[in-house]
């Protein structure tokens, strides 16, 4: 039997609909009760868990923002994972002068006066004790091979190493050789050359924890792994915790010019750094759009091949 509902007159014309008679009406409004129920229950608990999500990533945004910028949290040496200052020793090469200078090989006026900025950048705003860090002054093939030879038994595994050179270099596309010009060198010999592969061999044999190569003059695309700019930024403890052999170039295959876009940019984003902890990734992506900017050559960063790179970076740390 089907029940319908009662209606009863009220006051003044109105009238009132009982519904307790209607089983199926109220099944659908029990049914439409439970439900309404459920989402809020549901969209309380969704409401809770984005919450939760957005402060979580809002934490790692500002944990990662303040990574890279040095402003959001504060940073020490713990972030590295680390207790003590590590050793910084640096190898910076400036050529000039040559011996033989000619048509062929002109003389440069700037690599030694960059050398020397860099070396008070380093040893002024940064980790590098000067007592570590040696500055040649256009050196002969000999002294570079002797100080890479010191550096050998000099690195101990828990040190960093920068190593920079600028001055002439000379890349053969046929052979995919690239060489270093030191003050000896003959435009027509190779005597005095320094390859590119004999300086991946001395990067490989020391054994520090990271070691970053800087250099303004082509290395070899055979050896050199180059890396996107847009590569993923870490943290700093993941990104020092890993050993690194890394090369920084400025994408020049052939002469440099004297006054190199490159290391301008180069000196320019160290000295101007405000941030605690600079990895070599971020201050390749700092330099990289300037100089595609206002150069005809593209940068390079990447991995040295066969060097010993294990995913780590090099790490400069601001004095106080």
């Amino acid at each position: 039997m089907n029940h319908l509902p009662s209606i009863q007159s009220g006051p003044k014309g109105h009238y009132n609909l009982t519904l307790d008679e209607v089983p199926c009406f109220k099944a659908n409004i029990m049914k439409h009760i439970i439900l309404l129920f459920t989402l809020s229950v549901a969209w309380s608990a969704m409401a809770q868990t984005i919450e939760g999500t957005s402060n979580s990533v809002l934490v790692e945004v500002k944990k990662s923002r303040g990574v890279e910028e040095g402003k959001e949290e504060k940073l020490t040496l713990a972030t590295l994972g680390i207790t003590n200052v590590p050793t910084y020793h640096a190898l910076i090469i400036g050529v000039s002068e040559y011996k033989n200078a000619g048509a062929g090989l002109p003389a440069l006026d700037m690599p030694v006066k960059d050398a020397e900025r860099l070396y008070q950048t380093l040893t002024t705003k940064y980790t590098f004790d000067p007592a570590n860090v040696t500055l040649l002054k256009n050196p002969t093939r000999a002294d570079i091979i002797d100080q890479l030879d010191l550096l050998t038994k000099k690195v101990k595994e828990r040190d960093n190493l920068l190593i920079f050179y600028a001055g002439h270099g000379v890349y053969e596309k046929a052979t995919d050789f690239g060489f270093w010009l030191p003050s000896d060198a003959k435009k027509e010999s190779r005597s005095a050359w320094i390859a590119n592969s004999q300086i991946k061999d001395y990067i490989g044999a020391i054994k520090s924890k990271h070691t970053l190569l800087i250099t303004d003059a082509c290395f070899s695309g055979s050896i050199f792994k180059t890396r996107s700019v847009d590569t993923e930024l870490r943290r700093f403890y993941d990104i020092y915790k890993d050993t690194s052999r890394k090369g920084l170039t400025s994408g020049n295959l052939t002469e440099v010019p004297d006054k190199s876009v490159f290391v301008k940019y180069l000196l320019q984003r160290l000295e101007e750094n405000q941030d605690v902890f600079l990895s070599s990734t971020v201050l390749f992506s700092r330099m990289y759009e300037p100089i595609i900017n206002n150069a005809a050559t593209t940068p390079q960063f990447g991995v040295i091949q066969g060097a010993g790179d294990e995913g780590g970076d090099f790490v400069f740390i601001k004095r106080d």
